[in-house]
């Protein structure tokens, strides 16, 4: 599902020849390696995803692709920084809405969290459950990434806002915010990986999670436990 969403707003086909210096053609082959790479990813797994296998879907050579990408790590950054991006998007867009306290900032902040990747389940495998291949990256850790730090920033101002709405304390504001990411990818594996357990309303269920989420991260800031 997440490869479509990427093909299509990157429709444009990879070219049969990088032009030397070009930025265009440069950018359009590296989307293309992303598209691939994602492909591959739903179809066969992490171990599906190499850069031969990228490289043939694309149409170059693995030598090609190294210009591009230093290694397999190098490729799933790519993709893991275009999500996250998205993601930081489309939270953004939920806290933006006029009218809104931050209580209601607070869920909506989540709400949209979970609703991401429950619509882009590849991609919350890729993010959450990937981990080695960061390590092996010849780049910088990827939480260093600015989008990352930026997303965090966001996470964090909220939850500050929330302590000042509600007489919280706000140097628990990172505590409170630790805890609704816990909770909240706590809430996602059950929903997309322990499909054996028979839930009985997955609808009431997101509503009381949405709402035990915020609550614990306002007890926290609140000191209540």
């Amino acid at each position: 599902m997440a490869a479509k969403r990427i093909n299509q707003r990157t429709s444009a086909a990879p070219p049969t020849r990088v032009r030397r210096g070009n930025v265009q053609d440069q950018q359009a082959l590296r989307q293309s390696a992303l598209d691939a790479a994602m492909r591959l990813f739903q179809a066969h797994g992490l171990a599906g995803v190499t850069m031969r296998a990228v490289a043939t879907e694309v149409g170059v050579s693995a030598m090609a692709l190294y210009r591009y990408f230093p290694n397999k790590a190098g490729l799933l950054r790519g993709l893991w920084e275009f999500a996250i991006t998205e993601l930081h998007g489309v939270i953004n867009a939920a806290i933006a809405r006029p009218g809104l306290s931050a209580r209601q900032r607070l869920r909506a902040a989540i709400d949209a969290f979970l609703g991401y990747y429950e619509t882009r389940p590849d991609y919350y495998r890729l993010i959450f459950m990937t981990e080695q291949t960061y390590l092996e990256s010849v780049e910088s850790r990827w939480n260093e990434a600015p989008i990352y730090r930026e997303v965090l920033q966001t996470a964090h101002a909220l939850t500050r806002d929330v302590a000042l709405e509600i007489g919280g304390a706000p140097e628990r504001t990172r505590l409170a915010s630790d805890l609704r990411m816990a909770l909240s990818t706590g809430y996602l594996h059950a929903r997309l990986i322990n499909i054996r357990y028979p839930w009985v309303d997955l609808a009431a269920l997101r509503v009381q999670a949405i709402e035990q989420i915020a609550t614990a991260a306002e007890n926290c800031l609140l000191d209540r436990g």
